[in-house]
């Protein structure tokens, strides 16, 4: 399925067994709101199961563009695997996608009425500005999130 959304796979292989595993992304994850004793020890927010995660890179004031990780550890003989799924808040991937919805039927309507044929450009336009900004800041958030990642897991 193609989305105009930005996301991003990633397959990563450690020589690590995935008990050992567990226990970094474990103990590198916060699971309260308020602040905690080993708060410099903590790079996510999130849950962390036996083969699940659901984590995103702590913040420490609001960004809509920060990934969501959504991954899994599957055991193999030499270590484990972790395949990660980098996607958008579900909250902001509906509000991108309603506010492409809306400008899309507001320039058909708009057109519709008007006959202008600058319209229907102008509303792609504002779209495309819309949905490129999002990729820039997910693609930007999402180095910083990666690096973070990498980094607890070596």
């Amino acid at each position: 399925m193609i989305s105009l959304l930005p996301h991003h796979h990633e397959t990563v292989v450690l020589p690590k067994p995935a008990n050992e595993v567990y226990q970094i992304l474990y103990g590198a994850t916060s699971h309260n709101l308020f602040v905690q004793a080993d708060e410099n020890k903590l790079f996510f927010n999130g849950w962390v199961r036996e083969t699940r995660f659901r984590i995103s890179l702590r913040q420490q004031r609001a960004n809509h563009y920060v990934p969501l990780i959504t991954g899994q550890i599957e055991s193999t003989s030499t270590g484990c695997l972790l395949f990660l799924d980098y996607k958008l808040f579900p909250m902001t991937r509906l509000l991108l996608t309603l506010w492409t919805l809306l400008l899309s039927m507001g320039s058909l309507a708009v057109w519709y009425q008007t006959k202008n044929i600058f319209v229907l450009p102008s509303g792609i336009g504002i779209i495309t500005l819309i949905l490129f900004v999002a990729h820039s800041n997910f693609s930007l958030q999402l180095k910083l999130t990666q690096t973070s990642l990498h980094n607890i897991l070596v």
